[in-house]
């Protein structure tokens, strides 16, 4: 339903929709220099630490400035909506995050131990290998992260789901739209790739986290059905299953595509791009069970965040067989700025009450159908309360790193 990019640069700035960088494989590999320098966890914390979910919220306002008409209940991330589906599995990793309603609409906020935590002994060629075989088109050129934000049904629930897109295929954007002179093929000045060199070399520029969000229009929308998913891998692992350690993932961001590029120590000779959007389905057919769990999961938070008189709420978890949901920390900032705020509660009651635009999507035959499909439609798991914890939150461990007076991201550190 909408999308932006991260742009490069110190002051936190958006282009919306933005696009994901083109797939462009070199015609001869060589060898790549593994990945070094600095890399967050947390994109949109790192960039907007107060309000990491406002960047979601001004690309789909901007995009669709009448609501539309579909009913909301949930608005999450991949990582959110990922460490819930990690948690009905029996999945092993401890998580964090918050909760928060908003004119009825539970939001869940990823809580990473600082906005700019970063991912340590980065080893393999997991940035380098898409560096050299993706493109950022002429109207996102200085892009550091392309986001989409997704509407789907799942459980009964109507949902709204960011993510970060690993890039497109090119094949499969030409029967979605016409992008005519490809933006991407413009002729630059010389100014534009210097500045666009500058940019590719202070990848670890750090924003100024007390300027407010700066939005500019740019880019193009790229259907769904072209964004890819892409991981890479020694040629010594080629008898795992890579894909299927995936797919819990995909379907949360229902990614139809994945490239599995294999390097013998650097150099990549087998790249495998697929639809997988088969496998996908198939996934969700062997996992009735647990995504009916995580459906009675969804309502059973978003029915207790309802009825508390804060409407806010913690969600934990510590150990493997216990989920804490809690009472938020106080002093946390609220999910938007209060300006924000307001808009958008009232764009999502006005959603509800069925005043804006009931859209439809064509599909690849030229149909026109719906735009929400409903996953685990229902959401009546067996699901075991016992599992679940009510706490008050004082005995939350873990490094909550003092970055800046300025940050309020976790409302744990000394400031």
């Amino acid at each position: 339903m909408a999308s932006y990019n991260w742009l490069d640069r110190s002051n936190p700035s958006i282009v919306v929709p933005g696009a994901p960088p083109r797939w462009t494989p070199v015609a001869k590999p060589d060898k790549l220099r593994e990945d070094s320098g600095v890399f967050y966890r947390d994109q949109n914390a790192a960039r907007y630490p107060k309000h990491p979910m406002e960047p979601a919220v001004q690309a789909v306002m901007t995009m669709h400035p009448q609501p539309l008409e579909k009913q909301v209940d949930l608005v999450a991330c991949g990582s959110t909506l990922g460490n819930l589906l990690r948690f009905v599995r029996g999945d092993e990793r401890p998580f964090r995050m918050l909760a928060e309603v908003v004119d009825g609409v539970v939001h869940l906020i990823r809580r990473e131990n600082s906005p700019r935590e970063t991912i340590p002994n980065i080893h393999g060629y997991g940035h380098a290998f898409p560096d050299a075989n993706t493109t950022w088109d002429g109207s996102v050129r200085g892009s550091e992260s392309h986001q989409r934000i997704l509407r789907y049904s799942f459980g009964g629930l109507g949902c709204i789901v960011r993510y970060e897109g690993d890039g497109y295929v090119e094949d499969k954007l030409e029967s979605k739209i016409s992008r005519g002179k490809h933006q991407s093929d413009k002729v630059c000045s010389v100014e534009e790739v210097i500045a666009s060199l500058g940019n590719n070399e202070i990848k670890a520029k750090i924003p100024d986290v007390s300027t407010r969000l700066q939005v500019q229009a740019g880019g193009f929308m790229v259907p769904q059905s072209a964004v890819f998913d892409l991981k890479t891998r020694s040629s010594k692992r080629k008898g795992c299953d890579i894909l299927g350690e995936e797919l819990p993932r995909m379907w949360v961001s229902q990614i139809p595509n994945f490239v599995l590029a294999y390097h013998d120590h650097g150099v990549f000779n087998d790249i495998q791009v697929r639809d997988v959007s088969t496998e996908v389905r198939d996934w969700e057919k062997s996992m009735a069970k647990e995504l009916s769990q995580l459906a009675a999961l969804l309502h059973h938070i978003i029915g207790t965040a309802r009825t508390r008189s804060e409407k806010k709420l913690e969600i934990c978890r510590q150990t493997l067989d216990k989920l804490e949901i809690r009472a938020q920390t106080p002093g946390l900032p609220s999910v938007l700025g209060p300006d924000l705020h307001s808009r958008w509660g009232a764009w999502l009651a006005a959603g509800k009450q069925g005043v804006g635009n009931n859209e439809k999507f064509v599909d690849d035959d030229g149909d026109d159908k719906d735009d929400d499909v409903d996953f685990a439609n229902g959401g009546s798991g067996d699901w075991k309360h016992s599992e679940l914890e009510w706490s008050d939150g004082e005995d939350f461990g873990g490094d909550y790193t003092a970055c800046s007076q300025d940050c309020s991201y976790c409302g744990r550190c000394s400031y």
